[in-house]
């Protein structure tokens, strides 16, 4: 499965709305990666999933919903 499209959305996203820790690594809220890619990512989870099976992302949970996990942070594991 190719999901370099809907990764790159998932990082700019995290990147635009997000915030950059102490370590470098940028992380955004899940409700707010809810909010802003709902009109570009049809599956939002199944790109979070697959990108933190590929080691790209992390974030603290097996599968993340709304609105209980909407303060859980997703930290794009790529520092630039």
């Amino acid at each position: 499965m190719d999901l370099s499209g809907e990764y790159q959305i998932l990082k700019d996203a995290i990147k635009e709305y997000g915030t950059v820790n102490s370590d470098g690594r940028s992380s955004c809220a899940y409700g707010i990666l809810f909010d802003k890619t709902a009109n570009t990512l049809e599956a939002l989870n199944g790109t979070l999933r697959a990108a933190k099976r590929q080691k790209k992302v992390a974030f603290d949970a097996e599968i993340l919903m709304m609105p209980n996990d909407k303060d859980v942070q997703v930290v794009l594991l790529e520092i630039e």
